[in-house]
């Protein structure tokens, strides 16, 4: 199948999504939930907040594009179908904007524990499969057409890059906190 500008969003989405996992999981438990201060937040917090978005995301593409629903299943979150805020006992609600950590105030998102990483990468790679199904059904020549009630007229390929965009950055976060704990990086592996 030939390239396309869907196809490319699509893989370097899934090489991002790698890196964090990767990432992720080439930190130890202690580190992984270790905060560097009030305003740099823990591993597990980044990779948290990633998918969060991330989940809100795919939601928004298949609520956006109704013929997706036979292929990726109904508009939703993954964080809300299993209550996962309320099952890792996290404050529902105070997580900032959608409950995803963005606008949190800095010392509550410092104090928010998140559960083990192994709980957390899970969530995280369920719901880049989940995107990257979303992405992958997508047909090509919605690229460039506004996504329906967009507040700002944006179309599905400027979406798909703003968000591909904050990936890369919490990434760099992730690989700047790991450094400073001392374990090597892989983003550039």
């Amino acid at each position: 199948m030939p390239e396309n500008a869907l196809s490319l969003l699509a893989k370097n989405y899934a090489i991002a999504h790698g890196r964090v996992i990767e990432s992720a999981e080439g930190t130890d438990d202690r580190q992984f939930g270790r905060s560097m201060g009030t305003r740099v937040h823990s591993v597990a917090w980044q990779v948290w907040h990633i998918a969060r978005w991330d989940d809100r995301f795919a939601e928004v593409i298949v609520e956006k594009t109704p013929e997706l629903v036979g292929r990726v299943g109904p508009p939703g979150q993954i964080w809300a179908t299993e209550l996962l805020a309320k099952q890792w006992g996290l404050p529902v609600g105070r997580m900032g904007r959608r409950d995803t950590g963005t606008e949190m105030d800095d010392e509550a998102a410092d104090a928010l524990r998140l559960p083990d990483r192994a709980v957390v990468v899970d969530y995280a790679r369920r719901v880049f499969a989940r995107l990257q199904a979303a992405l992958s059904a997508l047909p090509v020549a919605s690229m460039f057409t506004v996504m329906a009630d967009d507040p700002d007229g944006d179309t599905y390929a400027h979406n798909i890059m703003l968000y591909l965009d904050h990936v890369q950055r919490h990434l760099g976060m992730i690989e700047a906190l790991r450094g400073l704990q001392g374990a090597a990086g892989t983003a550039t592996n």
